[in-house]
């Protein structure tokens, strides 16, 4: 997933053993986990292929589309999969623009490039907090990254804090607001 990747390339310019880097991209990835099983009982009606190829090319912004998008009626599997072709292949030709382009930026974080990936999640966070359980569950994920990180548990941050925000979350009864 996008997130290992920065996470890796920080690791490793942190001289981080490569176990480390292995472990810390599953922990940040555990999270494909949790929202394939939010997706999936709106699936039940789909073709085995089509849950499969759609759990295959799972990423934050498709899961943060179709939950909004199964929360206003059904989705479609061909909707679904064309999302997922769309956002794989804008991912793929902006990575080749980067790679191609990336060296013309001496500095980007003049630029504030180095914010891009927090306001994407920022972006697909805010739109699915219309409910209070969501608003306090996105506040308790988030408290608990931040505390982590100011904790020097950077490592933990991410996962820790999606796990807790889940966990409150349902608590709270906001499983029936999930979108």
């Amino acid at each position: 997933a996008g997130a290992s990747q920065f996470i890796a390339i920080s690791m490793l310019q942190n001289g981080a053993e490569p176990v480390a880097i292995v472990v810390t991209s599953f922990i940040v990835n555990f999270r494909h986990l949790l929202m394939s099983a939010s997706l999936a009982p709106r699936l039940t009606s789909w073709t085995t292929r089509q849950r499969l190829l759609t759990g295959c090319m799972l990423t934050d912004e498709t899961f943060a589309v179709l939950s909004a998008r199964f929360a206003a009626a059904a989705v479609e599997p061909t909707e679904a999969i064309a999302l997922d072709v769309t956002v794989y292949l804008a991912w793929a030709l902006s990575v080749a623009a980067g790679f191609h382009l990336g060296f013309l930026i001496a500095n980007p974080e003049a630029w504030g490039l180095d914010f891009a990936l927090p306001a994407m999640f920022a972006g697909l966070l805010l739109p699915a907090c219309r409910h209070r359980p969501a608003m306090i569950a996105a506040a308790a994920g988030g408290a608990t990254a931040v505390l982590l990180t100011q904790l020097e548990l950077k490592t933990w941050a991410a996962f820790t804090g999606a796990l807790v925000g889940a966990t409150v979350g349902v608590a709270l009864g906001g499983s029936e607001y999930v979108e």
